[in-house]
């Protein structure tokens, strides 16, 4: 029995191609996007859950009060805080990750010179808390001896080759290390992407580094702890900031604990460590993922129901011969099932060919492991979710006919079934339409990002970096000697038009203070914080930044090297008295003046509004260089400073970047979760469209002799192709009615986001409505046009 349902439903597929074709190829094109939405979903929601203790694993996180309205939120603490949790009964253990504010290794293998920014120092008990795979060695023992290093394997094989790394000694400016083992690559949903890990024993070594980190006033290293199951998170926070404010004489100091699993999320901690990603963006594509699933099953419903009447006679047949509508319910269930189980196989395939350019797409190397149970869970989960929502309801309406009814033609498809299909297309575009509306929004605020003025010119800009641990290997005085050294010989080269030497770029200035700013009229227990930056007198000509009032920093005045330049909102916000210029301004213990105050610029990227800025004039180290190139002659300008890097570091590669390439790349996660967005609400569209195309044919087979009949009195092509289209525009206009508050509402909440946004405007909702109205006039005008074209004598001859 169950064959020959099979056979039944094989024929009636092959007997209706065209329906099979749009329904399979929906479903395909769905159950495909699906499954790549869910790789991507699913990466993002695994973030650092893989190790075996993270829901016991905590984060120590460090509040710092500054104001009654104001609190920074920082994912730092002290090195001394692994001592507080030996104070802490539910603590089992803690461990901590310092990694540097630029960290940059150049590592000598013998002749050959390498360059790693993914380094860090992890102390004891690191290995033990979070999980790792070795393909060399292990961890035991590791942090022993200070110059012991791991290394990840695809480091370990540009190094080495295809040879054993282990007891290999490597250089990192000037100190030997000896490799003790070797990782696996990070995992991809993994927060920790290190392909270096030193000691933390091997940093404090070094200079006054030990002194500097036993103070309880520097946060640079990141704590994790593991607590007992039976702990609480909140109680143990709470006994961990009495400890810290014992320790440190300081009540505006909190510590709280947050878990590992949200350490990839968590937007509040300023200037963290490791890479963000946005709970809002997983769930709105994990919202696609079902309605691109359910628009290929409406698809499913709406061809199944709208051809009902031609299975009428059938399910008439079958009942007077006894079938039971058990028996008839499972027959069109294995219809479903079998398409949709071809669908699926088709997906795999299709999911499988387009990984490498939905990897490149998404920045990520998302896989299918066949020995895995993913592919096979992601497909039979798809499968079922795609009979659940496309197969029972046709199949209870298919085998719920009345055979009499049902072989004199009165079968009951008419009525309430016409409004259901007619609910579900307006569904189905009302999606379509609100995607649209939200694609026009986001292309525009990409377009504001892209377009806006920064308030400095990045144009022909290069910049390279002198690494601290190079400069720190140099030695202050002979460090700061070859520095100018190098912005002399830069200046002699005609293609380039300008050299300036800064802690950070204008891009994204990260580094802020907080503590020492005092000036007259500033309430003695107000700490305010502040962006800061260190620049020469070259900075202002190079970037063409506008001075509101004052003066930049000038060659040879020895004063200004107490003086400081602000930005307009720092002299507002910080309650400056005027006039601004002149007023006394101490900052990092150095008393000046204020001298100028430069027009604000977007320093921190658009989502942020500007915050105040103070830059100072220090002769401490500065080591990003900024050349400009002259119009036409970068390839020049980088010969000529690879020339002059190689003479100061001959053993060190040359490496730069342009700053428009450091603009695009703070936005490029945003770009590809954007593209990723447009590719998929293009696809719920294009499926859209093959629902509409399949029941505007269904329609116009249906009304065959109408339009014969129409055309013998005299209608014309023009007037049956409205008469045909004019009914599917009506449920596509009522479609934008319904989706374009949806769509303002979803739209507001994502720009809310942003501290610089477009406004949303009508004309965005009128082209999105006016693309919808023409999509779907060519999705149905195409089958109309062909209706009305046919030959009225051929559907009205069997009359």
């Amino acid at each position: 029995m169950r064959y020959n349902y099979f056979k039944l439903a094989l024929r009636s597929l092959l007997r209706n191609r065209l329906y099979t074709a749009l329904n399979l190829a929906g479903l395909t094109i769905g159950m495909a996007a699906a499954m790549l939405i869910a790789l991507w979903v699913q990466n993002e929601l695994r973030f650092d859950r893989y190790h075996r203790r993270a829901e016991n694993i905590w984060r120590v996180n460090t509040n710092l009060k500054i104001s009654d309205t104001e609190t920074l939120h920082w994912g730092n603490t002290p090195l001394k805080t692994l001592e507080l949790g030996e104070k802490v009964p539910g603590i089992l253990s803690a461990t901590q990750l310092m990694q540097l504010y630029q960290p940059k290794a150049v590592i000598r293998h013998g002749p050959d010179i390498f360059s790693e920014e993914k380094m860090a120092y992890v102390g004891p008990g690191w290995f033990e808390t979070f999980d790792y795979t070795f393909t060399e060695g292990s961890a035991a023992g590791f942090g022993d001896r200070p110059n012991d290093i791991i290394l990840t394997e695809s480091l370990a094989r540009k190094i080495f080759g295809n040879h054993s790394a282990l007891g290999s000694v490597v250089q990192i400016d000037s100190i030997n290390y000896a490799v003790y083992a070797v990782l696996r690559d990070p995992r991809q949903e993994s927060s920790f992407r290190q392909n270096i890990l030193l000691p933390v024993e091997a940093y404090l070594r070094q200079g006054g580094r030990r002194k500097n980190d036993e103070s309880w006033s520097n946060f640079n290293y990141t704590t994790f702890m593991e607590l007992r199951p039976d702990a609480k998170p909140e109680v143990v926070a709470t006994q961990l900031t009495q400890a810290m404010q014992a320790a440190k004489q300081d009540s505006n100091v909190t510590l709280a604990l947050a878990p590992l699993a949200d350490l990839h999320y968590d937007q509040s901690i300023e200037n963290d460590i490791f890479t963000k990603g946005s709970l809002q963006s997983v769930w709105s594509f994990a919202l696609i993922g079902f309605l691109i699933l359910g628009m290929a099953a409406i698809n499913y419903i709406s061809l199944t129901t709208a051809r009902a009447q031609t299975r009428a006679r059938e399910v008439g047949i079958r009942k007077l011969i006894g079938a039971g509508k058990t028996g008839l319910f499972w027959q069109f269930i294995q219809e479903s099932l079998l398409l949709a189980g071809l669908a699926g196989l088709l997906a795999l395939g299709l999911v499988q060919a387009a990984l490498p350019w939905f990897n490149e797409l998404a920045g990520n190397t998302f896989r299918l492991d066949w020995s895995s149970p993913l592919p096979w869970l992601l497909t039979g989960g798809t499968l079922a979710g795609t009979v659940l929502l496309a197969g029972i309801y046709p199949a209870l309406l298919l085998a719920g006919f009345q055979p009499m009814s049902a072989l004199r033609g009165q079968g009951k498809t008419g009525g309430t079934r016409t409004v259901f299909r007619q609910s579900l297309v307006v569904v189905q575009f009302a999606v379509s339409v609100a995607l649209l509306i939200c694609t026009v929004v986001i292309g525009q605020q990409r377009s504001f990002i892209q377009h806006t003025a920064m308030g400095y010119d990045r144009s022909h800009v290069f910049s390279f970096t002198i690494g601290w641990l190079q400069y720190n290997a140099l030695g202050k005085e002979r460090g700061e000697s070859l520095l100018r050294a190098l912005e002399q010989d830069l200046r002699q080269s005609s293609a380039i038009a300008g050299v300036s030497r800064a802690n950070e770029s204008p891009v994204n200035i990260k580094s802020t203070h907080s503590g020492s700013v005092k000036f007259d009229g500033l309430p003695e227990e107000a700490k305010p914080t502040v962006a800061q930056l260190s620049a020469d007198e070259h900075f202002a000509e190079l970037f063409d930044l506008k001075m509101a009032e004052g003066r930049w920093f000038e060659a040879g005045r020895a004063s200004d090297a107490d003086n400081v330049i602000l930005n307009e909102t720092a002299a507002r916000k910080l309650g400056l008295p005027k006039p601004w210029l002149g007023q006394r301004f101490s900052f990092h213990g150095s008393d000046g003046h204020v001298i100028g105050l430069v027009r604000d610029f977007h320093f921190l990227p658009l989502r942020d509004a500007i915050t105040p800025l103070v830059i100072y004039n220090s002769e401490g180290w500065r080591g990003d260089f900024f050349v400009k190139t002259q119009p036409g002659q970068s390839a020049q300008a980088l010969a000529a400073a690879a020339e002059i890097w190689k003479k100061a570091f001959p053993e060190s590669p040359f490496t730069y970047s342009f700053l428009e390439e450091d603009f695009d790349k703070m936005y490029r996660s945003e770009q590809r979760a954007a593209l990723l967005f447009n590719l998929f609400a293009a696809i719920t569209i294009f499926i859209s469209c093959l629902g509409l195309f399949g029941l505007a044919t269904f329609v116009a087979v249906q009304r065959t002799k109408e339009i014969g009949i129409r055309k013998v009195l005299g209608a014309s092509v023009a007037g049956i192709t409205g008469l045909l289209a004019k009914d599917f525009l009506k449920l596509v206009v009522v479609a934008i009615v319904i989706a374009s508050p949806v769509a303002y509402y979803f739209m507001d909440s994502w720009l809310a986001n942003f501290a610089y946004r477009i406004d949303i405007q009508g004309w965005m909702f009128v082209l999105a409505g006016a693309a919808s109205v023409v999509i779907a006039v060519l999705t149905v005008g195409f089958q109309s046009l062909k209706a009305a074209l046919a030959n009225p004598v051929r559907s009205l001859r069997n009359e």
